[in-house]
């Protein structure tokens, strides 16, 4: 009973600060506190759009976290990215929870290279809840999009939105999907620092404010630490590189409700990012 009372407690909680339709996903991200709007690996689908129209070849991902240690909280993620001739076609989904209660937001998207230095992009997911016993299920269409501008050589700034028309769960339902509109920077003062600052607001939470910073010791590692607000969290990260294969290992800290490990297989060839 005890333990049924702790993970109830838990996915309140979980719904509470991610609400429906997005959770992040990526342990580079969770490795930053989910610092990520800037970020322009292959990852980006999941969280910019637009930060995807610099990449050069085929590459994908897998992803999986233990939030807050708790098996009915786990979360997968999955990404593919292919260029075309003009763009690149990306498709990815993300799958948390258990039998009693799952979500599944999985789609495509498209993103371009509007000139050198800006690249935009847009996205179609559909979301499903499933609810255990007769509960039922919910399936809809939300839709994002994102851009990334590269200011200078050491400076960049991104921006996206997530769920644009505030898609209702159910058209009889008043509950929608998350809505998130976020802000960042990267700013890179040498080769091997990497500064990143962000600014997150959800329509009907308050807003939150990140920071982080990667450290490349040398060519092939990086080390990764991140804060946020509302609510307070922090991550911590390695990633190790060799061959175009990448392997990330994160863990991020709730003060209340503790840790959340996890992992993610990257390959993306050096010259894509």
């Amino acid at each position: 009973m005890m333990r049924t009372t702790t993970l109830l407690l838990f996915l309140i909680a979980s719904l509470q600060g991610f609400a429906q339709g997005w959770k992040p996903v990526g342990a580079h991200a969770a490795g930053l506190a989910n610092n990520a709007v800037c970020l322009d690996d292959v990852w980006a689908y999941h969280h910019n759009p637009g930060a995807l129209a610099g990449i050069k070849h085929f590459s994908g991902g897998a992803y999986y976290e233990a939030r807050f240690l708790a098996k009915e909280l786990q979360t997968q993620g999955l990404v593919l990215a292919m260029p075309l001739k003009k763009g690149v076609i990306s498709v990815g989904g993300q799958f948390s929870g258990y039998e009693q209660f799952r979500h599944t937001r999985a789609g495509v998207g498209y993103s371009l290279l509007l000139s050198e230095k800006i690249g935009a992009g847009v996205q179609v997911n559909m979301q499903q809840l499933r609810f255990g016993g007769n509960y039922g299920s919910s399936i809809n269409a939300t839709f994002e999009g994102g851009i990334l501008a590269q200011i200078s050589e050491k400076w960049k700034l991104g921006a996206s939105v997530l769920n644009i028309g505030r898609q209702r769960i159910t058209p009889l339902d008043e509950d929608r999907f998350t809505s998130v509109i976020r802000i960042g920077s990267t700013y890179q003062p040498s080769k091997k620092v990497n500064v990143l600052l962000e600014v997150e607001k959800q329509v009907i939470h308050p807003i939150s404010f990140r920071g982080g910073i990667e450290y490349m010791p040398v060519e092939m590692l990086v080390i990764r630490f991140g804060a946020q607000s509302g609510p307070t969290e922090f991550g911590l990260g390695v990633g190790y590189r060799k061959n175009g294969f990448l392997i990330d290992l994160a863990t991020k800290y709730h003060p209340v409700l503790g840790w959340t490990p996890a992992i993610g297989f990257t390959y993306q060839p050096w010259d894509a990012q």
